[in-house]
């Protein structure tokens, strides 16, 4: 059988693409090389914005919990920033069953899911596009998703991504606790902890309550002074740091410590003759947290448009489809592009700075908030976020050189 499409990938980037273009009335096959469900390594925190553009997606079917309270801190550890919100700052989803539920929905709109199958080859003719399977297996069809991951066979086989390929790492654990222990570590109000650079790494240690899991992580690219790390031993060090500051029991359950890659930057190039890329295969993520959801269910929802679009004109060109990427970068391109750029800028000391002078203030505070965990987007918020900034420097400085003339006097 020949399908319009050809989805690669059953993470939430494939599975919105899936499910847009079957509502649609186009003929899709869903490609997953693993039996579903299947687990990824994630967090599993959601930014407020991923339940307010896909609605359908904010109900037990998918999510665990909701936090409205988070603390940022320092890699001092001497500065932190929090946040108090009538709102939830993030949901929580178990990564296995969230996944599985998007496939489902997939599928209820008329997807074809073929699950267990390994896409090692991809071949474009003039009047198609055919992805080879380990199996001996083909499909055919009109147009390819690749929604394979990080290491996305899609991206490799059609040249879009290069063989020197940079990415990041983390290692985590999905932790069983009961309700009683949620409530005493984390309220009811389900505090989540950031811990910004921990022991000089290029990313954060995390802790997100769910319904009845505790994630705790660590991620990272490198140290911040170029040197290679050791994550699985940074990880251990976290938890152990973790509970000498009483944030998690000492008697936690024993749970596999699991690891995984995340892209670090956007391809510079996510789309060809008959193909889109889309969520980690293209390179989309938050920088600052590593949070890809958002990126992967909004690049997944713009690929299936344009894909819509271009089987309507009967043009599936590169040059037709590279409307696509003017589309994502204009949506949500901007936004990766400012973190990165302020990432590549700040030291462990200008990040305790940066603490210490958002800490100060309650507004500037939220707003620095909303854009780490993905609430609001960088680019829009930026100006404000920089005026707000300098003012509460300017102030924090003159009340700093106040103090020192007065102690001057009293020393005098």
């Amino acid at each position: 059988m020949k399908y319009n499409v050809t989805v690669v990938g059953a993470g939430p980037a494939g599975s919105t693409a899936a499910k847009i273009l079957s509502e649609n009335g186009l003929k899709v096959v869903l490609i997953e090389k693993d039996k579903l469900p299947r687990d990824k390594p994630c967090g599993g925190g959601l930014p407020r914005r991923v339940l307010e553009r896909f609605n359908y997606v904010d109900n037990e079917r998918f999510i665990e919990s909701y936090s409205y309270s988070g603390v940022a801190f320092s890699p001092s550890m001497k500065d932190k920033i929090k946040a108090e919100k009538k709102i939830p700052i993030i949901a929580t989803a178990l990564r296995k069953k969230f996944d599985f539920e998007l496939v489902n929905l997939a599928k209820e709109n008329g997807t074809i899911v073929k699950d267990g199958k390994t896409v090692t080859d991809l071949k474009i003719f003039k009047d198609k596009a055919r992805i080879l399977t380990k199996d001996g297996d083909y499909i055919d069809s009109e147009i390819v998703v690749g929604a394979d991951g990080v290491w996305s066979t899609v991206a490799k086989k059609s040249g879009l991504r290069k063989s020197k390929y940079e990415t990041g790492a983390c290692v985590l654990q999905e932790v069983e606790v009961n309700e009683k222990i949620l409530d005493e570590y984390f309220g009811k109000r389900r505090k989540c902890y950031i811990h910004s650079r921990f022991k000089g790494i290029m990313g954060y240690g995390w802790i997100f309550p769910k319904k009845e899991h505790l994630n705790i992580g660590i991620g990272g690219v490198w140290a911040t002074h170029g040197e290679k790390i050791n994550l699985l031993k940074s990880y251990r060090d976290y938890i152990d740091f973790l509970k000498q500051n009483n944030l998690i029991p000492k008697n936690l359950k024993k749970s596999p410590i699991k690891g995984g890659r995340l892209p670090i930057n956007p391809l510079e190039k996510t789309y060809g003759e008959r193909i889109l890329l889309v969520g980690d295969a293209a390179g989309f993520i938050n920088p600052s947290t590593g949070e890809g959801i958002y990126y992967a269910m909004s690049s997944g929802e713009i690929a299936a448009k344009m894909i819509i679009k271009a089987l309507q004109k009967g043009d599936v060109s590169s040059a037709f489809l590279s409307n696509y990427e003017k589309l994502w970068k204009k949506d949500f391109g901007k936004d990766i592009e400012v973190i990165n750029n302020l990432l590549s800028k700040e030291s462990s000391q200008d990040f305790e700075e940066l603490f210490r002078t958002i800490g100060s203030d309650k507004l500037l505070s939220e707003l620095f908030l909303g854009v780490l965990t993905g609430e609001l987007s960088a680019n829009k918020y930026k100006g404000k976020i920089i005026r707000r900034y300098l003012a509460c420097s300017i102030k924090n400085k003159l009340k700093k050189n106040k103090k020192k003339k007065v102690l001057a006097t009293l020393d005098e």
